[in-house]
């Protein structure tokens, strides 16, 4: 019965050995037929993948702009500024610029150089002549200056005003009338730096009082001659001071004039000053507008 049972045992075991010879299925990693391969018509036709350029497109060149140089040495010496390639400037971008520094912040906004020949002022001028017999004149007045090539300029200006009568210690003061014109030419230069600009203006002037109740009266023409100094210590702010020289007998035949100008808008000032002469003084307010 033992041996009937072994027999047996073989014969099955040798039966399903045989069986797993012939199939190989699950037996030492061996796949069944079509494991892995692709279904039908997959992958084709290949998908299309652009190529990645490895280039930039050449630069498109007409006849109004010239073509990017092939090589450039750079230490060779620059060539003559002329039209621009058209190939697109390398770290140029549209963003805008940042804020403003803080070195330029509450500055006031850029305008024509206030050393500037090409000007019309107009002032109120209190003249207060030395003569006790006169009393102080309300005077209005403009000038005007146009730059010719550099360094001339041509200025004209004219003035009118009035003095009203009173008593000084029992003497009347007569009413008074007085006019003023002149005509000249200058040229300028820089001095040191940018800041500091030396004038010479020469020309003709006249001048003419006409007084009512007094024996002073008169109408003087004369040639004059002014040299002066124009400082600008920051953008803003200007300082004139000048000395005229004339020919006169019967006004002023000198004078020394100083006058501030404080920039206010792009090309307007404001300026107050005084003039200083041998037989009046006068205080003067201004606006100039310059371009």
């Amino acid at each position: 019965m033992k041996r009937t049972l072994i027999y047996a045992f073989c014969v099955s075991f040798t039966f399903c050995q045989s069986a797993v010879g012939q199939t190989g299925y699950g037996v030492m990693g061996v796949p069944p037929p079509g494991y892995g391969t692709p279904p039908p018509g997959y992958g084709s036709p290949p998908p299309n993948v652009p190529a990645y350029p490895n280039s930039l497109p050449p630069a498109t060149v007409s006849s109004n702009v010239t073509a990017p140089p092939p090589y450039a040495d750079p230490y060779a010496t620059a060539p003559a500024p002329g039209q621009m390639s058209s190939y697109t400037p390398q770290g140029v971008s549209n963003y805008s610029s940042g804020p403003a520094s803080a070195a330029n912040y509450g500055a006031k906004p850029a305008g024509p150089n206030m050393v500037n020949f090409n000007n019309v002022e107009a002032f109120y001028r209190y003249v207060a002549p030395k003569a006790d017999n006169l009393s102080g004149a309300n005077t209005i007045g403009a000038t005007l200056t146009v730059a010719l090539f550099n360094p001339l300029y041509l200025k004209f200006g004219a003035s009118w005003g009035s003095g009203g009568g009173g008593s000084v210690t029992g003497a009347t003061k007569g009413n008074y009338d007085f006019a003023s014109i002149q005509a000249g030419a200058g040229f300028h230069t820089p001095l040191i730096n940018d800041k500091l600009t030396f004038v010479a203006e020469a020309g003709l002037s006249y001048a003419s009082l006409k007084a009512q109740d007094t024996s002073v009266s008169f109408s003087d023409g004369s040639i004059y001659v002014r040299p002066a100094l124009r400082f600008t210590p920051i953008n803003w702010l200007e300082v004139q001071a000048g000395v005229t020289v004339s020919s006169a007998d019967k006004y002023d035949s000198k004078m020394i004039d100083l006058t501030t100008y404080f920039r206010v808008l792009p090309m307007f000032d404001i300026g107050v000053g005084g003039d200083f002469g041998n037989t009046t003084r006068a205080f003067r307010t201004s606006l100039r507008l310059r371009w």
